[in-house]
């Protein structure tokens, strides 16, 4: 699932039996742990509307990225 703003992509899970489901979201691609917590509760909402018993707990970030422009081309055959 996907989300315009804040701009994220959710990985939706279900475990369990089919009496008892704990799923389990994995959001991914925001800016910030704060931006983050809006849109997983954000993807939470829609699955209540969906119709589905949802509860948002044990939010928590296990996974930080960064990224930056070095400004010059790198070449990967010389890094092997």
């Amino acid at each position: 699932m996907r989300l315009r703003d804040p701009k994220t992509t959710a990985l939706i899970f279900a475990s369990g039996n089919r009496h008892y489901t704990k799923g389990k979201i994995v959001c991914t691609g925001a800016k910030n742990c704060d931006l983050s917590k809006k849109a997983a509760k954000t993807y939470a909402k829609i699955i209540k509307n969906c119709g589905f018993n949802v509860k948002f707990t044990d939010f928590k970030v296990q996974n930080i990225v960064g990224s930056c422009d070095v400004g010059f081309p790198i070449k990967l055959e010389f890094l092997s």
